[in-house]
């Protein structure tokens, strides 16, 4: 329900005062009248125009218009006769009526136009207009009749002020008076709910007394009802009988309450509202809504929910007086001087063309929507919701409205105007008779009139085709057929019949193009946006769906027995075959499947409900456009296409929502949106159930997609060959076959002209011989043999054996042998022969066969295969022999025992069952060497172990043979041998090799070799630590620490290990050998606590005796405490050198380098430091060796600087010696002359080899005169500057730059490489120089080859960044 709309105001059509007015009655007129001061009576159009104005004799005493709106009564106190205005003729008469008195009230009869008028003095007279004749009745009553009503039966109630109630027959005779307790008014005849439904108006309800309403059942006159209110309402203004038996009543006091008159309900409240704030006036009901008038305002309330208000409005002037126009669609009030009519119900007028629609929104306007945005229209309306683009003012009140692609059309009985949507002046056209259905299109318009359609132009024809005027349907040829619905598209022209015609009519081409004749009469036509569908309805009730252009008619699956009120096609092209039928309550939706293998078919998708009101009009991509009431147009989105549920964050609900949506997606055949939900399923049935739905859709391209997803290789490659056919008939054949419809497959392909190829190859792939012989006999001649081959293969799987040999030889072909494809087809016939012959026990035929196909293995094979089945084995084995498989030949001659025959196969035998079978025959026969090959050869070394000590008596090779092969029953049965002999060292060896570890264990505690036992569990790698735990405490007992402690280790109990260990004394080197083991534990047992304990130990805070740091080195190593290690290497390096043990030294601080940068941790400088000092002093031998002195002497120079690095002052004066005398040689003058200088002070020249103190003192007398010489130089590979080349710190960007191990030097970017065993870096032509000449590595001293030296480009990976100490 919305506000109601203002169709116009009158002011003052009668000057200043109170103003009453009534409706014509009549279903088809809604003329009103209007009264007031004035004392005139005028007659408004429905546009609010007077049609007629009378002058009365005095002031308007009442008025009334008859039932059928043909005549209008008018009294005036002032005169006792009746004015009498004829609405058709608009004719005056005035009407005596035969009383002396003036009239008080007027009521006009049921069926007839009979007036009765009651008096002032209860007096009645009554008037048949059609006879003139006039009854007078004098005395009905005592005083003035106040108000009279007639009931459809004729029956006349008049109420009067001496407080009585009459009933009356027509004829005025009185039939029951009833007395009342106080004057009545407002008098109604209505129908009251009784247990007993009893049509007709039964019940008389009038006002008594403004307070109580009185309720009298003619067909219970004992036991009238007076119901009386509460004193707040005020007294009773209004009544209204509505709905089935219930009153609307309203009070002064504004309150408007709703009753039911069920005799077990009869005066209970079903709701009560205070719908004004001071007075309420006037009440008025149209269906389920009411009107009432109070404090200037007319409100609108809902009765069927509640009494809720919908609307309110303030009309000019006022409202004390409303009223519904006979149609129900508009409402006038009055109020002071003021006349206002509303427009509450518009007529359902809707039309739609394309993506617009047009609807009636006033009485004569019309407003076209733009539903859906199209690419060619401005940016403003290009939005979703429905937008109106413009609003026609119509010339009158249209009974149809319709819309084309460049026209408005608006209909008004036989009369049409058509508006162009471009702008310009309406055309006018006038039809034979009124029109029932208008149609636009294009240049065209077809209407629908009593049975006959007329399609014309809308405009002037093109002058060379006057004929397309117009043309007028049914033609000839349908004599005395009534065309019950039309339809026009821009290309056609559609209309049916009540004779079951459907016909299209070419509007380009002018004539008929299609026509069809249905079983029953045809009601309705409703097409696609093109014509290329038109949903048909039937007089049955039942729906199809039509195709012109294979004239396909397709029954639709209706499930609801509900009248089927329209069909809207979707205008959207990807979902052109959907469509939806629509009834009062709900829309369906269904799918066209015009081609699939099951035939052209229309599905259910879903149904969804409706709003009451709600009518479709147009429908895309599921969104559907209703026309609602008051003309407005609806966005409505359809349950096939609802996408509600899908993302819900309950799992199982979420996952069960998608499943019905992919169910949906698919009846809609929606397959790329299918194949998302889906994916997101991701179950096997549903994918399966995507991939079916869409061949039978033959939607080929998209079924293979979805079963590559599904890796069904073969029903992709069977798709695949399907996908290249073109005939439709032949392709649903096909697509039924993949889908296992075997059946309908059958039917399609035997249907088809071209198809006898591919109806033969299904009836055998079926195993329908019989009728694949009768198509082969018929069409396809050539294919019989293929077919009889066929069968025979299939007899033959199905075991039917004697057949398939008679078909086999009945499908040999005697004709073109020398044809490749004949050769092939007899080759697959005489194979088969040579299977069956064998089968059917002609054994020497089928080998003969066989043996005539030599080159086809396979058949050797097959028949060798049933020979062997047969237990002909002789024949088996000598056709597994032609057909290579020698090992079957070899084991069915093993059977035979044709021992010659088997040596000779041996050789070309590797599987070890046929080497062990004729390795067991030989040692049968005593041949123990022969059989030991072939135990060998078949890998059996249990057997060749047990041959060796048994038959053999050769023990060593028995060994040999246990320790290559690792052999557990081979080394027990060596260990046994050992026991026996009595070796038990090497019994209990081969006791734990062969996992016999608890009879090793008392063998080596028999004869007191634990220690033995325990070395041999080491090296074990399946020993249990329970065997160590057993060694363990056996030392424990002997108070053998080390031992104890080892075994406790290798047994994994850490502490016990430990405790053991550091309590090992005896020997250095047993004492070494416990700390040793203890570092392991410690670093496997990752217990802090056992740690500290052992380094305590080392550091001698246990027993005050600190152990060689060595020890400590390792177990920061084995504890992977690298900067502790880097440290303690340090120290050992520092105690290294003040031993002289400077190579020693360098291994140290050389091998704690390669750990740290293994792991990429930075290298300590001093560490750095170190091993640079250390390896030029280890170099400089090398150089001088190689003549290489200048490069001795810069690395002397550089050992020099740091001469205090070495400990003790004897090697530091050996150092600057030789730094002199190779500087001398190196042509070094200025630098020789330096350490010269330095050597000659106090604290060193004492300690000078005399052999050298000459050639020193030489050096020092003869200082150099002239400026020394450049020294060389080589870029820095951090920053690229000049840098010296024996400097290893760069000036420039203070890095420190690694050494080359070759030459000591600082390393080059363009020529880098690096040792491949200790991976520190080198110049790559000295490195080669050097490996070519000693073939080892300076730095670790292990042998490379040359050309293992790979160019190093990334010089990052050898340059350290500055580390502390």
């Amino acid at each position: 329900m919305s506000i109601p709309k203002l169709l116009y105001t009158i002011e003052q059509p009668h000057g200043l005062g109170e103003l009453y007015f009534q409706w014509q009655k009549g279903e088809s007129h809604s003329v009103l009248a209007t009264t007031g001061t004035d004392a005139t009576v005028a007659i408004h159009d429905r546009s609010g125009q007077i049609m007629e104005r009378m002058k009365l004799q005095g002031l308007c005493a009442d008025m009334q218009w008859d039932n059928d709106g043909d005549y209008l009564a008018v009294i005036t106190p002032n005169s006792n006769s009746v004015l009498l205005w004829e609405y058709h003729a608009n004719k005056r008469l005035n009407i005596e009526t035969g009383l002396r008195e003036p009239p008080s009230c007027i009521a006009w009869a049921y069926g007839e136009p009979l007036l009765a008028i009651g008096t002032q003095k209860g007096n009645l007279a009554l008037y048949n207009h059609h006879t003139s004749k006039r009854i007078p009745i004098i005395g009905k009553h005592t005083k003035k009749i106040t108000c009279a009503a007639w009931n459809k039966d004729s029956i006349l109630v008049l109420a009067s002020e001496d407080k009585s109630l009459s009933i009356n027959n027509a004829d005025g005779d009185t039939l029951r008076v009833i007395s009342l307790r106080d004057i009545p008014n407002d008098l109604q005849f209505s129908e009251m709910k009784t247990d007993e439904r009893v049509a007709g108006e039964n019940t008389i309800s009038l006002i008594v007394g403004k307070r109580t309403l009185y309720l009298y059942n003619l067909l219970n006159p004992e036991n009238p009802i007076e119901l009386a209110f509460q004193q707040r309402y005020g007294s009773i203004v209004s009544y209204k009988w509505y709905g089935d038996g219930y009153i609307l009543i309203g009070f002064s006091a504004g309150f408007v309450i709703a009753i039911s008159t069920h005799i077990k309900e009869v005066g209970e409240e079903l709701f009560q509202v205070k719908n004004h704030k001071d007075n309420l006036t006037d009440l008025a009901i149209c269906n389920g809504e009411a009107a009432s008038c109070g404090d200037g305002q007319l409100k609108l309330i809902s009765l069927w929910n509640n009494g809720e208000v919908a609307g309110s409005v303030t009309p000019p002037g006022g409202a004390e007086r409303c009223e519904w126009s006979s149609d129900k669609r508009l409402l006038a009030t009055a109020g002071r001087a003021y006349l206002n009519v509303y427009v509450t119900a518009l007529p359902c007028l809707y039309a739609a063309y394309g993506t617009r629609v047009i609807t009636l929104t006033s009485l004569t306007e019309a407003t076209v929507y733009q539903c859906i945005p199209v690419g060619d229209e401005p940016e403003s309306i290009n939005k979703s919701e429905p937008l109106a683009l413009a609003t026609y003012a119509l010339p009158t009140e249209p009974s149809l409205i319709a819309l084309g692609a460049s026209h408005v059309c608006c209909v008004s009985g036989a009369h049409a105007w058509f508006y162009p949507l471009s702008g310009g002046s309406a055309l006018r056209r006038q039809y034979p008779a009124p029109v029932d259905v208008m149609r636009v299109a294009g240049q065209y318009a077809a209407a629908l009139y009593q049975g006959r359609a007329m399609l014309h132009s809308i405009e002037a024809p093109d002058p060379s085709s006057p004929e397309k005027d117009a043309i007028l349907f049914p033609e000839p040829h349908m004599q005395g057929a009534k065309i019950m619905d039309i339809y026009l598209t821009s290309d056609f022209f559609i209309f049916v019949t009540d004779q079951g015609h459907i016909e299209y009519f070419g509007v380009e081409e002018w004539r008929s193009c299609v026509r069809r004749k249905h079983t029953c009469a045809l009601r309705c036509v409703h097409c696609d946006i093109g014509g290329a569908r038109a949903a048909v309805l039937d007089v049955k009730r039942r729906a199809h769906v039509y195709a012109p252009a294979n004239d396909d008619l397709c029954a639709v699956p209706r499930r609801q027995p509900d009248e089927v009120k329209g069909v809207i096609w979707d205008i959207c092209l990807s979902d052109r075959n959907v469509f939806i039928m629509y009834t009062d309550e709900a829309v369906e939706t269904y799918y066209y499947a015009a081609n699939s293998i099951n035939g052209s078919h229309v599905d259910f998708v879903s149904a969804t409900s409706i709003l009451p009101g709600q009518i479709p009009l147009i429908l895309f991509s599921g969104d559907m456009y209703c026309y609602a009431n008051g003309g407005a147009v609806q966005k409505v989105s359809l349950d096939s296409h609802n996408t509600s549920g899908l993302a819900d964050p309950d799992a199982e609900k979420r996952l069960a929502n998608q499943r019905k949506h992919i169910e949906k997606l698919l009846l809609l055949r929606r397959f790329s949106e299918a194949w998302l939900f889906c994916d997101a399923v991701d179950e096997v049935d549903v994918w399966k159930k995507m991939g079916e739905t869409a061949v039978a859709e033959l939607n080929v391209e998209f079924a293979i997609r979805v079963y590559t997803r599904l890796s069904d290789v073969a029903m992709v490659w069977a798709l695949e060959d399907a996908s290249h056919i073109e005939d439709i008939s032949i392709l649903c054949g096909m697509l039924c076959a993949c889908l296992g419809k075997g059946e309908a497959a059958a039917r399609w392909l035997e249907g088809a002209p071209n198809a006898a190829l591919y109806a033969l190859e299904l009836h055998a792939a079926r195993g329908d011989w019989a009728r694949a012989a009768a198509i082969a006999a018929s069409s396809c001649a050539a294919q019989a043999p293929a077919i009889t081959l066929h069968r025979a293969q299939h007899l033959e799987l199905t075991a039917d054996y004697h057949e398939a040999l008679a078909s086999y030889e009945k499908s040999l072909i005697t004709d073109s042998t020398d044809d490749p494809k004949t050769i092939e087809h007899n080759n697959k016939c005489e194979a088969g022969i040579a299977r069956m012959s064998i089968r059917c026990s002609d054994v020497m035929r089928g080998v003969t066969m066989a043996l005539k196909h030599a080159n086809d293995t396979m058949l050797l094979k097959d028949c060798a295969q049933i020979l062997e089945e047969e237990k002909q084995y002789s024949h088996a084995a000598a056709l597994y022999d032609h057909a290579g498989n020698t090992e079957k030949a070899a084991s069915l001659y093993i059977k035979l025992k044709s021992w010659l025959k088997v040596e000779a196969l041996l050789p070309k035998i590797n599987s070890p069952s046929i080497h062990i079978q004729y390795a067991k025959a030989k040692e049968a026969e005593g041949r123990y060497n022969d059989a030991l090959k072939s135990y060998l050869k078949a890998q059996d070394y249990e057997s060749a172990i047990r041959l060796y000590l048994d038959k053999l008596n050769d023990i060593d090779e028995a060994v040999n043979l246990v320790q290559e092969t690792k052999s557990v029953q081979g080394a027990k049965m060596v260990a046994n041998y050992f026991q026996n002999s009595d070796d038990p060292t090497s019994a209990i060896k081969f006791l734990v090799m062969s996992l016999c570890y608890d009879e090793a264990f008392q063998l080596a505690r028999k004869n007191g070799k634990l220690h033995l036992y325990g070395e041999i569990l080491i090296q074990t790698s399946q020993a249990r630590p329970e065997d160590f735990k057993s060694l363990a405490l056996h030392f424990e007992g002997e108070k053998n620490h080390l031992l104890a402690g080892k075994f406790y280790f290798h047994a994994g109990e850490y502490s016990k290990a430990i405790s053991h260990l550091l309590k090992t004394g005896g020997s250095e080197e047993e004492e070494s050998e416990g700390i040793s083991i203890a570092i392991d534990a410690a670093a496997a047992s990752d217990d802090e606590r056992l740690t500290r304990r052992l380094i305590e130990f080392l550091l001698g805070e246990t027993d005050g005796t600190p152990r060689e740091p060595r020890h400590l080195f390792r177990l920061y190593m084995a504890k992977r405490q690298f900067a502790e290690a880097a440290k303690t290497a340090v120290i050992i390096a520092g105690a290294e050198c003040r031993a002289g043990k400077y190579r020693e030294a360098r291994d140290v601080v050389r091998s704690m380098c390669v750990s740290l940068r293994s792991r990429r941790m930075p290298v300590p400088r001093d560490m750095r430091h170190a091993t640079a000092t250390l390896h030029s002093y280890i170099l400089v031998r090398t150089h001088v060796k190689r003549g290489r002195h200048e490069l001795a002497a810069r690395l002397l120079l550089r050992i020099a600087a740091d001469v205090s690095f070495f400990p003790t002052q004897q090697h530091q004066v050996s150092i600057l010696t030789s730094t002199v005398i190779e500087c001398s040689r190196a042509g070094l003058k200025h630098q020789a002359h330096h350490w010269a200088k330095i050597l000659m002070q106090p604290e060193y020249r004492a300690q000078i080899d005399p052999k050298y103190v000459k050639k020193i003192e030489s050096v020092v007398r003869h200082a150099p005169r002239a400026p020394p010489p450049p020294e060389a130089s080589a870029p820095c590979p951090q920053c690229g500057g000049d840098l010296p080349v024996a400097d290893l710190r760069c000036t420039r960007c203070e890095a420190d730059v690694p050494f080359c191990l070759a030459t000591g030097l600082h390393i080059v970017k363009d020529d880098l490489t690096a040792c491949p065993e200790c991976d520190f870096p080198a110049i790559m032509t000295e490195f080669v120089d050097v490996l070519q000449e000693e073939g080892k590595c300076p730095m670790c001293n292990e042998n490379v080859d040359y050309r293992r030296l790979v160019k190093i480009d990334d010089v990052s990976l050898y340059l350290e960044h500055n580390t502390g100490e």
